[in-house]
């Protein structure tokens, strides 16, 4: 039985949720997607997630508190089992969290996992972010659709938006924020040997190929 565990990182716009989502389908590993999870909560108007909606309305693209975000967690990693594999997307996002993370890990009997890094430079992401449009149902994303005349998603026909924290200007602060507290991380892994860097500017197809060599390897 194939059993691997994954973390993913890369700056916002990197493509990571994509191809975390395609490791998931394929290996059928659980995707913890903490972006995922916080917007859902948001939906539902919980507690938590009226929190997170107050801070991503507040348009500064700034990461959710520590504490808050590491509740959230903690609350989500207890209802799963991890025992067939997981790849993590979104989290950690700080040293503290990764920290956090192997210890939960280590409770769990696992300490053998690979961080894959899509690396992508600031004025490929502005592009890419700036452009790109969420189905506002589905959440489908689509790559520069107002180019390519697509007004609607393919999946359930509904509409196209561009979401708050991908307009340009809040998408640099939030790639600032990403290289003062998340990069560090690169730092972290890197000492632990579980790092593995991998170009993220290619096609879609084409990293999704180079990460099927690593995952299977």
């Amino acid at each position: 039985m194939f059993k691997k565990y994954f973390i993913i990182l890369g700056p916002p716009g990197s493509g990571k949720g994509t191809q975390a989502k395609n490791i998931s389908q394929e290996y059928e590993l659980v995707y913890f997607g903490t972006g995922d999870l916080m917007r859902e909560e948001s939906k539902k108007g919980s507690e938590v997630g009226l929190k997170f909606k107050k801070i991503w309305d507040e348009g500064r693209g700034a990461l959710i508190p520590e504490n808050l975000v590491q509740e959230f967690v903690n609350e989500k990693l207890f209802l799963l089992n991890l025992s067939s594999g997981v790849i993590f997307d979104g989290y950690p996002r700080t040293t503290v969290q990764a920290e956090h993370l192997d210890n939960m890990l280590k409770s769990k009997n696992i300490s053998d996992y690979k961080v894959l890094n899509l690396v992508v430079s600031d004025e490929f992401l502005i592009n890419r972010m700036s452009t790109r449009r969420i189905c506002a149902t589905c959440g489908k994303i689509f790559e520069n659709p107002i180019m390519r005349k697509i007004n609607q998603c393919d999946n359930c026909q509904a509409t196209l938006v561009q979401r708050s924290e991908d307009k340009p200007e809040i998408l640099k602060r939030r790639i600032s924020v990403y290289n003062e507290e998340t990069a560090p991380l690169i730092d972290y892994y890197e000492r632990k040997n579980k790092l593995i860097n991998i170009d993220g500017e290619p096609s879609i197809d084409d990293v999704w190929k180079k990460i099927q060599d690593i995952v299977n390897d």
